[in-house]
C-alpha cells in the first residue's frame, strides 16, 4: 500500500493573508496587543502592531501541563524578542485556551460536589446530570423557592457538617443549585457561606452563572464551573508570573466562548465562560486573516477539532446554551461543533467495536514527542516487537505527572498504580504498572484527573510514518506503527499489512470524522435533521468518497461553502477532508496562531436576563437582585428591570476590565388569551454591554 495519493492530495489549496500582514521586523509603535493561546499541545504568541495593523512577531511552543508558566513565559519572551517591541508599549495581554474544553472533551476536570436545594431524586436523571455527575459526590438538602421567588421550604442546612466531614478529602471546589434560585437566590448564597466557611474551597452557584429556569441543566453548568476553577487559576497565575517575569505591567484580559474579552479575575470566579474560547478565538482570527465573510471555519488542535459557521463576517451564536463533550450548559457561546478529535487523539485497536480502530477522545503524547525526553519509550517499543504475541497494550507508556503529590488515592487499586509509578520515577510500560481490570480502571480515573500522563500512538505519528510531518525522529512512530498494525480484528486478521497501510487507514479515519463534524455542523447550520447522516445512502456516500469507488448510482455529500483551515496540523488533514467534500481549500497565513491573533483583538461584551411574572392578574414581579420586587403597573417594573440590568452590568463590566460601555435592551413579552383577554404570563429582558479593554 503506498502512500501516494496522499501526497498528491496536498497540492491545490491556496495560501492568503490578511491585507499588509507580513512577519518582518518593524518599527516599535506606541501600541502593541499581545494575544496568546493556551491549548492542550501547544501554546502560541503574536505581537499585533495596531498602528500599522501588522503581525510583528509570533511564536509556537509545546504546552507544559505540569508547568504551564514556562510555556508561556518562553512564548511570551520570543514574540516580545522577536518584534523588538519594550514591555511598556504593551497596552494589552489577551488570553485564549482551550484547556476548559478539553478538560470537559476529556473528562479530566477536578473533582467537585453538587449540593442540591429542594430537588427530588428524579432531577439528578434529568439533563444529563446524573451523566455529568460521574462518580463525584451529590448531597441534598431541603429547601428551595417557587416560579415566583417565594420559600417552597425552609432551607436545612443540619446535615452540611457531616456531608462535608464525609466528601470534602475527595473534592477540590462545590456546586450549589436551588429550586427556582434565579428567582430568589437566598437559598444558594446561604449554603455557600456555610460551605466555604467550613472548607475554604471555592463554591460555584448557579444563579450566577445563568438567569435560566431549568434546574438540572443550572445544576450541569454550576458543576463544570466548579471543577475548572483550579485548572483555570493555575493558568491565570501561570500567565501572571510570565507577565511579571518580563515585567509587562499591562491588563490581561480572556477570551470567552462567545468570542468577547473579560478580565482575568472575572474569569476566576467563572472559569466556564471559557469553554470554547479557543474556537471562539479561532473564528475571529481565521476570518480577518483569510479575509471571508461567509465561510466554515475549521481548527484542529491536539485534542479537539472545532466547527463553526461564518456569515457576513459573524460566527452564529447558540441559543441553547454550548454543548461541549456531550454536556449541555448554559453558557452563551458561538455554534461550534466540537470533536474529540485530534493530532494527539491516543489510537488503539477496537476488534469488539464498529471499526478496528479508535481514536480519541482520550489525548496522548505521541511517542515521536515523548522519545526525546525518554529513551525507556524506544526501548519498551523495540523489546515489545520482539515478543512473538500482540497485547492491546502494545505501545503505551505511563508516568506520574506533578499533581500526583497532591492527589489523595480513592481506592486501594489506585494506591497500586500510583506506587508502582513512584518506584519507577521515569515511568513504566503500561502493562508492567497495570496488572489487573480494577487497576486499568483506576489508571482511566487518574489519567482523567491529571495524575498521570501516558504516551501512545497517535495521528501525530502517523504523519511522521508517512512524511507529511518531519519535526521528529520518525523511528518511535515507525516502531508504535508496527505495533499497531499487528493487531488483530474481530475475525482474527491483522488490521495492516505494513506500517504505511496502518498509517493511512489512520489518516483517512481522521479526514473522515472531521468532514463527517463539518457536515453535521452544516445540517444544524441549515436547520435540517443530523440524524439524516446516519442514513444508509449517506453512510455509502462517505464511504465511496474514502475509497474512491464508483457505481452506477452517482451518489455524494459535500458542502458549498469553502473551509477555512487552521491549527498546526491544518496542512497535513485538510486537503484530505475538503476532498471527501468537493470543496475549497483555504489555509491562511499565519494559520498555526489564529487563535491568539483573534485573542488580540477582541472586545469586552456581557449580557444579563431579567425576568418579570405575574404570580396574578394586575401583579408584576421583577426578578433582580437579592429579592424580587413587586410592581402594579408594567411600565414601572420594566423601568425597574431595564435600571437593575444596567447597574448589574455597568459593574460587571468594570470587574470585566472596561472603562466605559454601550448598553442596549431588548425585551421578549409572553401573553395568551383568557376569556377574550389578553393575560401577562412573562417578560423577560435581554440587556447587552459592550466596551474596549
Amino acid at each position: 500500500m503506498t502512500v501516494g495519493p496522499i501526497l498528491d492530495s496536498l497540492h491545490g489549496y491556496s495560501t492568503v493573508g490578511l491585507s499588509g500582514v507580513k512577519i518582518a521586523d518593524v518599527e516599535p509603535s506606541q501600541s502593541f496587543l499581545v494575544g496568546i493561546d493556551t491549548g492542550g499541545t501547544y501554546t502560541d504568541a503574536v505581537a499585533y502592531d495596531v498602528s500599522t495593523a501588522t503581525v510583528a512577531s509570533k511564536a509556537k511552543v509545546a504546552t507544559n501541563h505540569d508547568d504551564l508558566g514556562s510555556s508561556v513565559s518562553v512564548a511570551l519572551r520570543e514574540v516580545i524578542d522577536g518584534s523588538f517591541v519594550s514591555p511598556e508599549q504593551v497596552d494589552l495581554v489577551s488570553i485564549s485556551t482551550t484547556l476548559a474544553t478539553n478538560a470537559i472533551v476529556e473528562g479530566s476536570g477536578r473533582p467537585a460536589a453538587l449540593i442540591s436545594i429542594g430537588f427530588d431524586e428524579a432531577a439528578l436523571n434529568r439533563g444529563g446530570l446524573r451523566s455529568a455527575l460521574g462518580g463525584d459526590p451529590a448531597i441534598s438538602l431541603s429547601g428551595g423557592h417557587s416560579p415566583h421567588g417565594h420559600e417552597a421550604e425552609e432551607l436545612d442546612l443540619s446535615s452540611i457538617p457531616m456531608a462535608l466531614a464525609e466528601n470534602d478529602h475527595l473534592v477540590e471546589a462545590y456546586a450549589v443549585v436551588g429550586a427556582f434560585s434565579v428567582r430568589n437566590p437566598a437559598h444558594e448564597r446561604a449554603v455557600a457561606e456555610a460551605v466555604q466557611k467550613a472548607t475554604g474551597k471555592p463554591v460555584t452557584c448557579s444563579h450566577e452563572l445563568s438567569g435560566q429556569l431549568n434546574g438540572p441543566k443550572r445544576a450541569v453548568t454550576a458543576l463544570l464551573n466548579a471543577r475548572l476553577i483550579s485548572l483555570i487559576h493555575e493558568l491565570l497565575t501561570a500567565v501572571e508570573t510570565a507577565m511579571d517575569s518580563l515585567s509587562l505591567k499591562a491588563p490581561l484580559m480572556v477570551v470567552r466562548g462567545d468570542g468577547s474579552l473579560v478580565s482575568a479575575s472575572f474569569v476566576r470566579q467563572r472559569p466556564i465562560e471559557t469553554i470554547l474560547s479557543g474556537p471562539a478565538a479561532s473564528v475571529l482570527g481565521s476570518s480577518a486573516l483569510a479575509e471571508m465573510s461567509d465561510g466554515i471555519i475549521a481548527d484542529i488542535g491536539g485534542t479537539t477539532t472545532d466547527i463553526a459557521i461564518l456569515e457576513d463576517g459573524t460566527p452564529g451564536s447558540d441559543l441553547r446554551g454550548a454543548i461541549v463533550g456531550g454536556n449541555a450548559t448554559m453558557i452563551d457561546a458561538i455554534r461550534v461543533h466540537t470533536e474529540g478529535i485530534g493530532g494527539d487523539s491516543q489510537v488503539r485497536s477496537s476488534p469488539l467495536g464498529g471499526r478496528e480502530l479508535s481514536i480519541g477522545p482520550r489525548r496522548a503524547v505521541p511517542l515521536v514527542v515523548a522519545a526525546q525526553s525518554n529513551s525507556r519509550i524506544s526501548s519498551m517499543l523495540t523489546a515489545q516487537l520482539e515478543k512473538d504475541v500482540a497485547r492491546d497494550t502494545d505501545g503505551a507508556f505511563l508516568w506520574l505527572r506533578d499533581r500526583a503529590s497532591r492527589w489523595t488515592p480513592r481506592s486501594d487499586p489506585e494506591r497500586q498504580v500510583i506506587q508502582a509509578l513512584t518506584d519507577s520515577h521515569l515511568g513504566l510500560p503500561y502493562d508492567m504498572a497495570i496488572l489487573s481490570g480494577l487497576q486499568r480502571n483506576a489508571a482511566d480515573r487518574l489519567l482523567a484527573a491529571g495524575v498521570l500522563g501516558m504516551a501512545a500512538f497517535t495521528p501525530t505519528d502517523a504523519l511522521h510514518v508517512l512524511g507529511l510531518d518531519a519535526r521528529y525522529d520518525p523511528t518511535p512512530a515507525e516502531l508504535g506503527a508496527e505495533l499497531l498494525a499487528r493487531q488483530q480484528d474481530r475475525f482474527g486478521e491483522t488490521l495492516a499489512d505494513d506500517i504505511a497501510g496502518i498509517c493511512k487507514t489512520i489518516y483517512q479515519s481522521v479526514a473522515l470524522k472531521i468532514g463527517t463534524t463539518i457536515l453535521r455542523a452544516a445540517c444544524d447550520w441549515d436547520d435540517l435533521p443530523v440524524d439524516e447522516l446516519n442514513k444508509p445512502l449517506a453512510l455509502e456516500a462517505l464511504e465511496r468518497a474514502v475509497s474512491g469507488h464508483k457505481g452506477a448510482l452517482a451518489i455524494g455529500l459535500g458542502v458549498d461553502q469553502p473551509v477555512v483551515a487552521v491549527g498546526a496540523a491544518a496542512h497535513s488533514y485538510f486537503p484530505e477532508v475538503v476532498r471527501l467534500l468537493n470543496t475549497d481549500l483555504i489555509v491562511p497565513e499565519h494559520a498555526e496562531v489564529a487563535n491568539a491573533f483573534g485573542a488580540a483583538t477582541g472586545m469586552i461584551r456581557l449580557s444579563t436576563l431579567v425576568t418579570i411574572s405575574a404570580p396574578r392578574r394586575g401583579l408584576f414581579r421583577v426578578h433582580a437582585g437579592d429579592q424580587p420586587k413587586t410592581f402594579y403597573e408594567l411600565g414601572g417594573a420594566q423601568q425597574f428591570a431595564e435600571t437593575a440590568a444596567g447597574e448589574e452590568l455597568e459593574a460587571k463590566m468594570v470587574q470585566a476590565g472596561a472603562t466605559s460601555c454601550e448598553i442596549t435592551h431588548s425585551w421578549k413579552t409572553t401573553e395568551i388569551t383568557v376569556a377574550n383577554r389578553p393575560l401577562f404570563v412573562e417578560a423577560v429582558l435581554t440587556s447587552t454591554a459592550s466596551g474596549r479593554p
